[in-house]
């Protein structure tokens, strides 16, 4: 184990994950629009249940959507995905990274929305433990991101501190996310 940086101005980010899991659904589509993210992150997650889910222009035309951002509360209310299990940031209260992981352990796919990009979805698709999952400087995240189409990885502890709700100031969620698996 390397030896940490002091910190004395900031706070480090403190964190335990005792183990790596990775989740990634079979296909992954690009955002066709610039502000389609939330959709393309649907429609990736999507992907490892139905064979058959909407192509973007068709989610777009039948549930009449404008360009804005879409967040979780957003997406329920459009109840797209009502006939999955599905946990939303909308109505989570205090989520931390590890409850994330643990829904990623239980057999979710998962979606975060990050400052990324002002207000960008992508699929999270692994976590990978590279020390002894206390430091989140040696925890590194693989993510889909539909507006590239491209695989990104990113530590930890940079994400953390974008994992902000970029309207959270107006819509009261701090960390949005959305974990969608099969009805039990």
């Amino acid at each position: 184990m390397r030896e940490s940086r002091k910190f004395e101005l900031f706070q480090k980010n403190k964190i335990y994950i005792d183990s790596s899991v990775s989740h990634c659904p079979p296909i992954l589509f690009r955002q066709e629009r610039d502000w389609t993210c939330a959709f393309a992150c649907l429609r990736t997650i999507m992907s490892g249940f139905d064979d058959n889910w909407l192509s973007e222009i068709e989610i777009i035309k039948k549930y009449s959507l404008t360009p804005k951002p879409y967040f979780s509360a957003d997406i329920k209310n459009l109840r797209i995905i009502d006939h999955m299990n599905v946990i939303y940031g909308c109505d989570a209260s205090a989520v931390s990274f590890n409850d994330i992981v643990t829904l990623m352990k239980s057999g979710y796919y998962v979606m975060l929305e990050s400052l990324t990009n002002y207000s960008h979805w992508m699929v999270l698709i692994g976590c990978y433990v590279l020390g002894d999952g206390s430091d989140a400087e040696e925890i590194k995240l693989s993510f889909f991101d539909p507006y590239y189409n491209d695989i990104k990885y990113m530590l930890l502890d940079e994400f953390i501190n974008i994992w902000i709700d970029a309207e959270n100031e107006i819509n009261g969620i701090e960390r949005d996310f959305l974990a969608i698996n099969k009805k039990f």
